[in-house]
């Protein structure tokens, strides 16, 4: 489903959906216990957000904040923070 969401997004061509489906493809991956490849979307999503001034909704704040949490516990905080990073550099068009 979220893989639709995203691919849905793509389309728009709106950067600012692009990031909202990366953030939900990234708590459905860190449910998954894919901790990597959640905070490598996660940082993908925050960067593509600060590339058009677009700052996070209020209404997605928690479900942005419970992947980071997962990703963290199961990755610790400096291996989150390495892949966050990687992700911040990744373009949104490898995820999916």
């Amino acid at each position: 489903m979220h893989l639709e969401g995203l691919a849905a997004a793509r389309r728009t061509a709106d950067p600012r959906a692009v990031a909202l489906a990366l953030e939900g493809l990234a708590g459905a991956r860190a449910a998954m216990g894919e901790a990597t490849r959640a905070a490598e979307l996660l940082g993908t999503a925050a960067a593509l957000r600060e590339s058009v001034d677009a700052s996070l909704p209020l209404s997605e704040r928690a479900d942005v904040d419970r992947a980071q949490a997962l990703a963290k516990a199961a990755l610790g905080e400096g291996a989150f923070g390495e892949a966050t990073a990687r992700g911040r550099g990744l373009s949104p068009d490898v995820h999916g």
